[in-house]
């Protein structure tokens, strides 16, 4: 948890009011908690499961330079995340920096397909899944994080880095060398979102997924 700005271990804050959004990219991690909150907000991350389905690469590149993460479904796969426990305003807040409608469509998922631990909760949990689909590099199969474990899993899981440099050899491998690449996407976002178009076609998107689309209305402008 996030409490007074100091971030301690275990349930700090009430949860009452508060909707379980599950994390599967940034979200994970407190910094980028920190950079979309600052200090001043008590936040409450708890682990949680998911259930049948991967987390993979979508057919996106953040404005920092990474490619966003997005669900999959997958029979049999089991992956350990946590969920970010958020009031009304908190959400808005993370709607604005997902890029809904852009990056993100916010979903209510399928019940079951996520346990919280540690938490008495029968509700609905919440997400974020790609607009734009998975990005498919080769196959027409999804590529699974390196970095985030999973079990039961028959996808290859590449580094980001070595994803990163295979979207590159797709579009610009000619024009700039990799770091280069890096500080165009970052410093220029007509070329990101028509890079982001370019990886949309062909995308893979899936066949009946287990969540369904929330509309959002936004209050305030989408930073994304």
């Amino acid at each position: 948890s996030f409490v007074d700005g100091d971030c301690v271990e275990g349930i700090h804050v009430s949860l009452k009011g508060r909707l379980p959004i599950l994390s599967i990219g940034s979200n994970r991690s407190p910094y980028q908690l920190k950079n979309k909150f600052t200090l001043k907000e008590n936040l409450c991350v708890t682990p949680a499961t998911l259930y049948n389905s991967e987390v993979v690469y979508s057919a996106s590149i953040s404005p920092y330079g990474s490619i966003p993460a997005t669900q999959w479904p997958l029979d049999g796969a089991k992956v350990i995340l946590n969920v970010l426990w958020l009031n009304h305003r908190q959400l808005n807040v993370m709607h604005l920096t997902e890029g809904i409608g852009i990056a993100y469509d916010f979903v209510e998922l399928e019940k079951g397909s996520v346990k919280i631990d540690g938490v008495d909760y029968n509700g609905s949990i919440y997400g974020y899944v790609s607009v734009n689909g998975v990005y498919n590099f080769e196959s027409c199969t999804p590529y699974k994080f390196l970095e985030i474990s999973s079990k039961k899993s028959i996808l290859k899981s590449i580094s980001e880095i070595k994803a990163l440099k295979m979207v590159q050899n797709r579009f610009d491998q000619d024009v700039y060398n990799f770091k280069d690449w890096i500080k165009k996407i970052t410093g220029d976002k007509k070329y990101r979102m028509e890079l982001i178009l370019r990886m949309g076609k062909g995308s893979l998107k899936p066949k009946n997924p287990p969540w369904i689309n929330i509309p959002v209305k936004l209050e305030g402008k989408n930073i994304y």
